[in-house]
């Protein structure tokens, strides 16, 4: 049964915790937290802990598996991906597009496959919510695309896939929420976040993960600097079976 407590992610705002608009002061983290990062296309900052330990709004993450989630991307002043669901097809993640899902004729109660799932393991690694029996795996590109391969296939030798996380209650005040994160390596190419980079279909994003190492030939529209940062908010998935018999 697919049933678990419920994720979102955090970063919505409040009177409490609100964040500084654009152009205003940054304010100084917290003792004990180091800014990894702020960007100005995004509403929400990212932390990392001075002894090194990953932390998302202050909260460690801890490796752990989760059940199956979904995700929306978070950025409330991007509205052409504020809330939108995060999918998969032709073995990449994005925003606007359609679900890609198969189920072989003939296989008995197929899933709906309409719908993105997804969860962690304890090994830091995240994998796709399918009902075959063999792992569709997450991954990040050397070109910093989101991806997933198919059933039963290794990551690529040259792709980063540990480092996924649920981070626990960000926000102490708001406790049924979560993130979904990938930190990835440390130094040089360490991932600060997600970015939804446009496709020449209207409406369209693909989803990279920000190294600060992208280059503009990685990109669609071949200009880095028209993609949108966002954070991503993490649902449960409570059905009873697996969102997708496998997602293509």
């Amino acid at each position: 049964m697919h049933f678990s407590t419920p994720f979102v992610l955090s970063s919505m705002l409040s009177l409490s915790l609100a964040l500084p608009q654009l152009g205003d002061p940054v304010v100084q983290p917290e003792p004990g937290r180091l800014p990894i990062s702020y960007n100005e296309k995004t509403t929400f900052r990212t932390y990392a802990s001075k002894s090194g330990g990953s932390k998302s709004g202050g909260i460690d993450v801890e490796a752990k598996a989760s059940q199956p989630f979904t995700i929306k991307a978070y950025n409330s002043i991007r509205p052409e991906i504020h809330m939108m669901d995060i999918v998969v097809s032709k073995r990449k993640f994005f925003i606007g597009n359609l679900t890609g899902s198969l189920c072989p004729k003939g296989t008995m109660a197929c899933p709906t496959g309409n719908v993105t799932a997804l969860k962690v393991t304890e090994n830091r690694t995240a994998e796709l919510d399918v009902q075959i029996n063999k792992k569709q795996s997450i991954y990040v590109g050397p070109r910093a695309q989101l991806r997933f391969q198919p059933p039963g296939y290794a990551v690529p030798d040259n792709a980063q896939n540990v480092s996924f996380y649920l981070s626990p209650n960000p926000i102490p005040a708001e406790p049924a929420k979560s993130a979904f994160i990938f930190r990835g390596r440390g130094g040089p190419g360490k991932a600060t976040g997600y970015l939804a980079c446009p496709l020449p279909e209207v409406g369209i994003f693909q989803v990279f993960v920000d190294l600060g190492t992208i280059k503009d030939s990685w990109i669609p529209s071949g200009d880095k600097s028209q993609c949108i940062g966002f954070d991503a908010f993490a649902t449960n998935y409570t059905s009873p079976v697996p969102a997708a018999y496998m997602y293509t």
